[in-house]
């Protein structure tokens, strides 16, 4: 066999042992729609949805930030409470911040329904109303 030919069986080789598997993975995942079969596909919503946990349904608390009137919360800590509050009732929160304007307001967005908005010295009921919410869907 030429040399030429010989490297070409070696590429072709090579080439099929690193093709072969992630097309099998994603041919299985064509059958199944299994979302770990997908490793660079794996969401947290795509694992919810396949377990039936929520259908990929998530809360996401929009804060509105306005520096001076915060109730003594920093960005950190507000994040840190809201995460806590969340998980001692068993469901994860996505909080996400942006510039506000009077005093600093939170609401939830559970699917398409929006609690809200609370002041942060009321976020507690909204917290109470987005687990509800969440666990009706």
């Amino acid at each position: 066999m030429p040399p030429h030919r010989r490297s070409f069986a070696y590429l072709s080789l090579i080439v099929l042992v690193v093709v072969l598997p992630t097309a099998i993975a994603l041919a299985w995942y064509q059958v199944s729609r299994d979302p770990n079969l997908r490793p660079l596909g794996i969401t947290e919503q795509a694992l919810r949805a396949y377990n039936g946990q929520g259908e990929g349904l998530e809360i996401v608390a929009v804060v509105d930030w306005v520096p001076p009137h915060t109730g003594n919360f920093t960005r950190a800590q507000l994040q840190t409470a809201l995460d806590q509050s969340f998980r001692a009732k068993g469901v994860e929160v996505r909080v996400e911040f942006r510039d506000g304007r009077g005093e600093t307001q939170i609401t939830y967005l559970v699917g398409r329904t929006m609690l809200g908005p609370f002041p942060t010295a009321r976020s507690s009921e909204g917290v109470s109303a987005a687990v509800e919410a969440y666990k009706m869907h």
